[in-house]
């Protein structure tokens, strides 16, 4: 059965983390048509879950526990009474559909409030605490009674008291948002809130949009990525002879269309021939940073973190340095298409501040593909790379690690950076691969600043 890919597409997609490209490979075996089939449904299946999501949360959002909890009762107070001729039940029942009844007059009617929330940054760093403003004006021609004002933060719910507020009055009050683990957090609409006296429904009024707050991986200053461990000042140079380059390789014999101001006059004059310089070819050095995002790699969800922070390090740090830099994960791919489908995600380097939105929405999945293949689709994508770095956790064995390295062209220069919190820092090689094992994310700094002054 061939390998050779049958299908690549491209495409580009829009999300919370801005747009990134995602390549996907289907290959040439009887199974595509049927995995394409098979992706259909599933996508299919996924948008009537999303309606059936929004319809349940639209439901949840008007009706209280206690309103359910009365509902339910409702239902079977009227099913006992009339079926079974159970009459406390059925007068159980009718009062519990009176008290829902009762507490619809209490959401209609218009809301007084206009809410408006603005957050002071809208990125932090993993534990780092957020704050926000939140802005409550009565807009009516009359005093507003107290009310409450609610602001969703996550999973969470922040609830604001509102005092009595006279016609065009303003009142403000400033919201801490406590330290988050890296992610997308969701922060608001902020909504007022309407509810009855026993608080079985609830009416919430939106009044501004939600807006992300970005928790980035924590990062720490690196060396240049020119100097030290991966040092690499003035471009590469391969095995690839030219005529007009800057690295000097050797002398051959003049050749009709050579340039006279490559003659070398010293060895002409030795051999009495003419002869010119020749040049290995340069080129502009391409940072490769790959990031396995299989969890099986890693003992725990810490040893992901950091692996997550080490990458984010080294390319805010090659994006400053100006260099020619890409990062790149793995596609998610079902377990029933792995035989026939690879799919490669690369992330926004076009600055520090994209790349961390990027990787701030990035996590472990079970459908990525394993290390060896993603770095077998970069070689394939990008021959021009000739520095690589493979991050890691402690739980991939070496031999496959050493394997993933492999896959790349004798001429590139590869390195992998493993996260084993267990495990003590150091730098060292192993079968030509160059390795550096970090206990904690600061270990990253000390070892590339050890190899830039040994450099």
């Amino acid at each position: 059965m061939s390998e050779r890919p049958d299908r690549t597409a491209t495409r580009t997609r829009s999300g919370a983390t801005g747009t990134y490209s995602t390549r996907t490979e289907v290959a040439d075996v009887p199974r595509a048509r049927a995995v394409g089939a098979r992706l259909r449904v599933d996508s299919a299946a996924r948008a009537a879950a999303d309606v059936l999501e929004r319809w349940w949360a639209a439901a949840r959002s008007v009706v209280t526990p206690a309103g359910w909890a009365v509902a339910g009762w409702t239902a079977v107070g009227l099913t006992l009474g009339l079926a079974l001729g159970w009459e406390e039940a059925l007068v159980g029942g009718i009062v519990g559909a009176v008290l829902l009844v009762a507490a619809v007059p209490f959401l209609l009617g218009d809301v007084r409030y206009r809410v408006e929330f603005a957050l002071e940054r809208d990125a932090v760093v993993a534990g780092e605490e957020a704050g926000g403003e939140i802005v409550v004006e009565n807009a009516g021609r009359h005093a507003a009674l107290p009310g409450s004002v609610e602001l969703p933060v996550g999973d969470a719910l922040v609830e604001l008291h509102v005092p009595l507020l006279r016609a065009g009055a303003r009142w403000s009050e400033r919201v801490v948002i406590p330290p988050r683990p890296r992610g997308i957090v969701e922060v608001g609409p902020a909504a007022s809130t309407r509810t009855d006296p026993l608080r079985l429904l609830r009416r919430h009024l939106a009044w501004d949009e939600m807006r992300p707050l970005y928790v980035h991986p924590r990062t720490v200053e690196v060396p240049s990525t020119s100097l030290g461990w991966i040092r690499d000042l003035e471009g590469q140079a391969v095995r690839i002879l030219t005529n007009e380059d800057i690295s000097f390789h050797a002398v051959r014999e003049y050749q009709r269309g050579d340039a006279q101001r490559h003659i070398h006059w010293r060895s002409t004059a030795k051999t009495g021939t003419l002869m010119v310089r020749q040049f290995e070819e340069t080129r502009r050095s391409l940072l490769m940073l790959v990031l396995d995002v299989d969890p099986d790699s890693y003992r725990d969800d810490d040893e992901f973190e950091m692996a997550v922070s080490a990458l984010a390090s080294l390319g805010t740090r090659a994006i400053r340095d100006g260099r020619e830099v890409r990062a790149v994960i793995s596609g998610e791919v079902p377990e029933f298409a792995r035989a026939s489908v690879r799919a490669l995600r690369a992330l926004r380097v076009d600055a520090p501040r994209p790349l961390l939105d990027d990787l701030t929405a990035v996590g472990s999945t079970h459908a990525a593909m394993d290390l060896a293949t993603v770095t077998r689709m970069v070689a394939e994508d990008d021959p021009g790379t000739s520095l690589a770095v493979l991050v890691t956790g402690s739980a991939l064995a070496h031999e496959r690690l050493r394997t993933a390295a492999l896959r790349f062209p004798a001429d590139v220069a590869v390195g992998a950076v493993v996260c084993d919190p267990a495990s003590e820092p150091r730098t060292h090689v192993l079968g030509g691969l160059q390795l550096v094992s970090l206990g904690v994310l600061e270990d990253l700094r000390q070892l590339l600043a050890r190899g830039a002054a040994r450099g």
